[in-house]
């Protein structure tokens, strides 16, 4: 990337009639004909509470075919507020003719007026994409491994210019992935546009004496009575709160990406030490596909033997494939979303949710590395940190 030079982000401009405001101030959502509220009242909380955009900053809306109208209604909303807003625009059939037509290099690689225009904003919003995400997984390892590197670019770009960037999980809902993970399409995205109207604040909010204990706990304890019972420990690494908004404690973190709807709060376990069983009581659904059920047991701080239900052996497989990091506990998130209970791919946030990952957790603080993740979720879990109550029966104290 050595021969793209990168401009500085132009200085706000302050008219006399236009000081320099939070949009927040001006906000609320105005409802226009033709379009779905939950469109404008979306546009509206990402822009101003999720990225905290001020009048006369840069926006950019990257959006693929199946959100095009979501993304008109990020542009005109974000114009109401006095942002200047621009649209990336990725065609799906495109998109993957290009993968198999071009060479790797060619393919994969983004145009540097792009990446100049990703340097000079200030807040980034994905409306992600494509619609058919197993046609992603399917592309050829090298071909997913050289979009990687160019996405890996993209990323610093963002750090690096401190834009504040949102992943907009309540615009993945299509036809499409309804029926590839075989949920309602109307009750998916109104259960995903619910738990995104919620304040930042809340979150903050509830989660404070979680956010204490997890910090400066040693053991925890998981029990069900399905049978699951696991002993882990924490490491006193700083657990995320995943609130929904990028704020300037976010930046100086490193943390430049939320994600929309948010609401959880994780943290990398000391990876030598888990003993007992996790038996998941919720499906685990992914990109590659549904895992019905799961069950790992530990022994010296290693998984030592797991059983899935997943009928497409997607785990299995992925599970073969990895390295040493695939047996050892990496993370521990405890869902505080009220509104989140069956949308796929956000069961996690779902209020006193327990999500337990084995694998990588170095991007969370741990000392594991490697490219291998996966979870298992337990719905109704009593949670302990030092014999002090944390989640009973499922409800987070």
């Amino acid at each position: 990337m050595g021969s793209v030079a990168f401009p500085e982000p132009p200085s706000t401009l302050a008219l006399p009639s236009q000081r320099p405001n939070t949009a927040a101030e001006t906000g609320e959502a105005m409802p226009r004909e033709g379009v779905d509220p939950s469109d404008t009242r979306l546009a509206v909380s990402v822009l101003t509470r999720s990225l905290r955009l001020r009048r006369g900053e840069n926006v950019i809306i990257e959006t693929w075919p199946h959100n095009v109208a979501l993304a008109e209604e990020f542009v005109v909303q974000a114009r109401r507020l006095g942002l200047r807003p621009m649209v990336v625009y990725e065609g799906e059939r495109a998109f993957f003719d290009s993968q198999r037509l071009a060479s790797l290099a060619d393919g994969s690689a983004i145009a540097a007026p792009e990446l100049a225009a990703i340097a000079a904003a200030d807040g980034y919003v994905c409306l992600p994409g494509p619609a058919d995400y197993t046609r992603w997984s399917d592309l050829p390892p090298p071909r997913k491994a050289s979009l990687e590197r160019w996405l890996g670019t993209w990323n610093r770009i963002l750090r690096d210019r401190s834009v504040r960037a949102c992943y907009l999980h309540a615009a993945i809902p299509t036809e499409l992935t309804a029926r590839q993970h075989g949920v309602d399409l109307a009750a998916w995205r109104r259960e995903s546009r619910d738990a995104s109207d919620i304040d930042p604040g809340v979150f903050r909010h509830s989660a404070r004496r979680l956010v204490r204990r997890l910090g400066t706990g040693r053991r925890v304890r998981i029990t069900h009575p399905n049978g699951s019972r696991l002993d882990l420990q924490l490491a006193g690494r700083t657990p995320f709160l995943e609130d929904g908004c990028v704020d300037a404690d976010d930046l100086r973190s490193g943390r430049y990406w939320t994600g929309v709807p948010a609401g959880y709060l994780i943290t990398a376990l000391d990876e030598r030490r888990a003993e007992g069983r996790f038996v998941a009581s919720r499906a685990s659904r992914h990109r590659r596909g549904v895992n019905p059920g799961i069950e790992w047991t530990f022994h010296n701080g290693r998984l030592i033997s797991y059983e899935s239900q997943d009928r497409s052996g997607a785990f299995v497989a992925s599970y073969r494939e990895a390295g040493r990091e695939r047996d050892r506990p990496a993370l521990l998130s405890i869902g505080l979303n009220p509104r989140i209970h069956d949308a796929p791919l956000l069961e996690d946030q779902g209020r006193g949710v327990v999500a337990l990952y084995i694998g990588r957790n170095e991007d969370h603080g741990g000392r594991t590395g490697g490219s291998f993740r996966d979870y298992a979720l337990l719905e109704g879990a009593d949670v302990t940190v030092d014999g002090r109550t944390l989640v009973s029966a499922g409800t987070p104290v």
